[in-house]
């Protein structure tokens, strides 16, 4: 009789001290528009019309002459905060037999809290990077792509927005989101590392990026998503922030008569909801269960057309 082989002496099992998961990272929802925590799903807010700021009224008065007066006006929108919901579902006969790497509860509790960061991610960009802004110049048509390193300038493109956006408003843009892949195309343009010919050769980073084109706050947006259905025979992921690029003017937080591209208004549920999102624990014995659930409401959303300046298809 022969040496026992390894499968006599030792039998698969799961470890219980590793597991994988794929959870996503360089999210930037969170990090755009202020956000405007509300008591109710939807209301109205103030806008002063932006030409009774921007036009001089002012007039040269004589001694005992009467005073000019000038006037403002202000009218309403609103907001409406969609609630989004998920679950998980944990039968007794299930956790009863997992192992112990599998921990149900932990791994479901935070596989609910990627799904509500993924969600609103998603929901972001889609505002972001709307066709709606006042201006949007899609480059191969309105500028040479910057992928052309060769026709391209990069940084006369952004600084026309600038300029847009204040000839506009009287504001300067503060702010540049823009897609991971639009982001590593300028990391490499000569017009950029020439400005850093002396000091750094190959690629920028973030800093330098921002440097080069003389943005106060650059927000790289780097997070991916699969858009293909459960069970695609050929899963589709790509980046939820694309080829694109927007400049903004926000203010560092929401306030009475501050002017920004967008809010991001949040709705404070008494149960639960908000942009930190709660997992509840819920028993379900009629079906012999633990239910794990959460949800969030928001909406955000563009309160400035005019103080925002998308550039679409920046690379090829």
């Amino acid at each position: 009789m022969g040496n026992p082989t390894t499968s006599d002496v030792h039998v698969d099992s799961a470890l219980s001290n590793i597991s994988i998961a794929y959870k996503p990272e360089g999210y930037i929802a969170d990090s755009i528009f202020p956000q405007v925590p509300v008591d109710k799903q939807s209301d109205n807010y103030y806008v002063w019309t932006k030409g009774f700021w921007l036009r001089n009224l002012v007039e040269r008065r004589t001694p005992g002459d009467t005073y000019p007066e000038g006037r403002l006006e202000v009218s309403d929108t609103g907001y409406f905060c969609n609630p989004y919901h998920l679950g998980y579902a944990i039968p007794d006969e299930v956790r009863d037999n997992a192992d112990p790497a599998i921990s149900l509860e932990a791994t479901g509790s935070e596989w609910l809290a990627t799904q509500f960061a993924l969600n609103r991610e998603i929901k972001v960009a889609a505002t972001v990077f709307a066709a709606s802004w006042e201006t949007t110049v899609t480059g191969g048509t309105d500028f040479v792509q910057w992928s052309d390193y060769d026709n391209s300038n990069p940084v006369t493109d952004v600084n026309l927005g600038k300029q847009t956006i204040q000839k506009s408003t009287g504001i300067r843009p503060n702010v540049m989101v823009i897609g991971q892949e639009a982001f590593d195309i300028l990391a490499e343009h000569p017009l950029l590392l020439d400005k850093f010919r002396y000091t750094q050769t190959g690629i920028l980073d973030e800093a330098q990026v921002q440097q080069a084109l003389k943005i106060p706050k650059l927000i790289v947006g780097s997070a991916v998503y699969e858009s293909t259905v459960e069970g695609a025979a050929t899963p589709t992921r790509g980046y939820i922030w694309g080829k694109e690029a927007v400049l903004l003017y926000v203010p560092p937080s929401a306030a009475l008569m501050t002017p920004a591209a967008g809010y991001d208004f949040v709705w404070r549920q008494t149960d639960g909801g908000g942009l930190t999102v709660t997992i509840r624990n819920t028993r379900e014995d009629n079906r012999d269960r633990d239910f794990l659930k959460g949800k969030h409401a928001f909406d955000a959303k563009i309160t400035a057309t005019d103080l925002g300046y998308r550039l679409a298809t920046v690379s090829a």
